[in-house]
């Protein structure tokens, strides 16, 4: 898989939920100021599993630790907001959120403080980039970071604020070298099982639980996000926010 070399220069917003002092989002900072204008926002501490929760009843501490480089003491949507609201003089063209430590795939949309902080961008110009490194080790994440500038470059290349309404893409890459990925393609949700049981710690008075493990993919993988990583491609899933789906509704509601 090759590189592209057209690039049209934009102010982005880089944030996500591993905590600023992940060092793939870092090395994903670098790789995309050799082009554009980016600002990096990101949560003081871990926030996995934070989906798009806000802060909303005490103050957010934001300090600037480098030019162009802030933490946030709240959450991934928090990063968002404060970036949009209090850090950036311009407003920026796009939210890319990563990458993510491990796979969002399937269920995992719901949770994943990444996607959280691409959804909260959803109106800005151009579609928002939620980007992960699937896998246990990450030791081919300079691949990761290549798959999401190309992916920018498509997104740049395809879609503005008069045509995207709203969609996320939901990225998800291999931990292989860049030259054994097959390609990138388009995916839908895939579904995983029931959760592993939560790991817990105490006595029949006070117990501590650490919730379980993700479970595994289920059902018919045709087409989806898991089958994608299977074949060594990157899997890009378009995500919409309107989660609305009339055509399940069953039966008579109940008159008032």
């Amino acid at each position: 898989m090759s590189c592209s070399n057209k690039i049209k220069q934009m102010n982005i917003l880089l944030t996500n939920d591993d905590g600023i002092d992940s060092n793939i989002t870092r090395a994903l900072f670098e790789k995309l100021s050799e082009n554009h204008k980016v600002t990096l926002i990101a949560p003081k501490h871990d926030k996995s599993g934070q989906a798009a929760a806000i802060t909303l009843r005490s103050s957010v501490e934001i300090e600037k630790l480098d030019d162009d480089i802030y933490s946030v003491d709240g959450t991934p949507a928090d990063c968002v907001f404060m970036g949009l609201m209090a850090i950036m003089k311009e407003v920026p063209d796009i939210i890319v959120s990563g990458i993510n430590k491990g796979a969002n795939m399937g269920d995992d949309v719901i949770h994943s403080g990444t996607l959280g902080a691409a959804f909260t961008g959803r109106k800005l110009k151009y579609p928002p980039i939620a980007s992960s490194i699937s896998g246990k080790s990450f030791e081919h994440y300079e691949s990761a970071v290549l798959a999401t500038d190309l992916m920018l470059n498509y997104v740049i290349e395809n879609y503005s604020n008069e045509g995207h309404d709203g969609v996320v893409f939901n990225i998800n890459i291999p931990n292989l070298p860049f030259n054994e990925l097959e390609g990138f393609s388009f995916t839908r949700l895939g579904n995983r099982g029931i959760p592993l049981a939560p790991e817990f710690d105490g006595d029949e008075n006070k117990v501590s639980y650490k919730i379980g493990k993700s479970g595994e993919p289920n059902g018919d993988l045709t087409g989806t996000d898991f089958e994608a990583i299977i074949k060594k491609n990157v899997s890009v899933t378009p995500l919409f926010w309107d989660m609305t789906n009339l055509e399940k509704a069953r039966g008579k509601l109940p008159n008032a």
